[in-house]
């Protein structure tokens, strides 16, 4: 089931100067439902859950998919325009009726990966021969391009100026997802997402390729994390010379920070904070280390949110992000990348997360992976 709502009230902008015209393209709107998704009722062994669940993909997948514990939803992921250029993403999980579906009605949004099948991921490519989940799932679909994610906070996605996302017709869009429902009546939720976009027959933006960085960068995104102070690495050698024009970060409570950084060079990409809402039990039991600028002291505390602070009920709301466009620092092809999140439990758990998901401007590709 569908529901897209799509704002034409911006007209196209034509100005005519010595005989010619030429055609402005204007910012639209589409907000855009994927679901429904049934969350059975919480029971004495824990909340309901649609975990490890996937929709968009082949049907040739289902089989494979379900032999390595993941199921496969009935209904289409509808991408929000075709033959444009994306500007902003903001997700958001919703009743049947529109209500925000959080803690203060006992959902949550654990995570949720927004794909486009029909490209390639720089960061973890498609094989059949080692690697994680991610590479698996890139040879079922014929691609596995993480273009998108947010975890319960919702952090909105806001492409720099003169920047966009762009969407081929035809690109085929999928949706991988864990979603927990701790009441003891079942529900059934949907993902509403918000775009804004612009037509590439008239838009002027440039195209940016979306990059994906995890500290269990290929698998299923989680990891054992022990009690107490943890700084997770991955590393990537970069094979390409790029621009992150903007990025954000995805931790869980007791989260302090995550950041990307060009060891290489010594230089920080972005510092993504968490923010919590004053009074919380679940930020973070110590301080990060402090030793450069990827590894802040503190949260932030936070004192509202637009979807309602109090929704949260004390859980993580908040991730900083960074918005440098023309102005990023360069990364050269082969610097030396790395991802840095700092946490800080009471106790060990064996499904943390730490993400970062952005958009590049490349200097010159031939291919998907040939580049300078």
């Amino acid at each position: 089931m569908k529901k897209i709502k799509a704002s034409l009230a911006a007209l196209l902008a034509v100005s005519v100067g010595f005989g010619a015209s030429t055609v402005q393209a204007e910012e639209q709107t589409s907000t855009v439902r994927w679901g429904p998704i049934h969350l059975p009722a919480a029971t004495a062994d824990g909340p309901g859950e649609a975990d490890n669940e996937m929709a968009g993909l082949p049907n040739i997948s289902k089989y494979i998919l379900s032999k390595i514990g993941m199921s496969m939803a009935d209904y289409a992921v509808v991408a929000p325009c075709e033959d444009c250029y994306v500007t902003s993403i903001q997700p958001n999980l919703v009743l049947a009726d529109g209500t925000v579906a959080n803690f203060n009605n006992g959902t949550m949004l654990h995570h949720v990966v927004n794909q486009n099948l029909s490209n390639k991921d720089i960061t973890c490519r498609p094989t059949l021969f080692g690697g994680g989940l991610m590479q698996l799932l890139g040879v079922l679909t014929g691609g596995n391009e993480r273009v998108f994610a947010a975890g319960n906070e919702r952090t909105a996605g806001e492409m720099a100026d003169g920047y966009g996302y762009y969407i081929a017709p035809g690109d085929r869009w999928g949706l991988i997802y864990h979603l927990m429902n701790m009441k003891p009546e079942p529900k059934d939720v949907y993902f509403e997402y918000t775009f804004t976009w612009e037509d590439a027959k008239t838009s002027d933006l440039k195209s940016v390729r979306p990059i994906w960085i995890d500290i269990d960068q290929c698998d299923d995104s989680e990891m054992l994390v022990a009690a107490g102070y943890s700084d997770v690495e991955w590393e990537w050698k970069s094979d390409r010379t790029h621009k992150v024009t903007n990025i954000g970060g995805h931790i869980h409570n007791y989260g302090i920070s995550i950041a990307w950084k060009n060891e290489t060079k010594n230089e920080t990409i972005c510092n993504s904070v968490a923010g919590y809402a004053a009074g919380s039990s679940k930020v973070p039991v110590g301080t990060g280390s402090g030793e450069d600028d990827a590894h802040p002291t503190g949260y932030n505390t936070v004192t509202s949110d637009p979807l309602g602070l109090a929704n949260y009920k004390g859980d993580i709301s908040d991730m900083t992000t960074c918005n440098d466009g023309a102005n990023a620092f360069e990364n050269k092809k082969r610097d030396m990348m790395k991802v840095h999140a700092q946490i800080s439990r009471p106790t060990e758990t064996d499904h943390d997360m730490g993400i970062m998901v952005g958009f590049i401007d490349e200097a010159f590709c031939i291919t998907n992976f040939w580049c300078f």
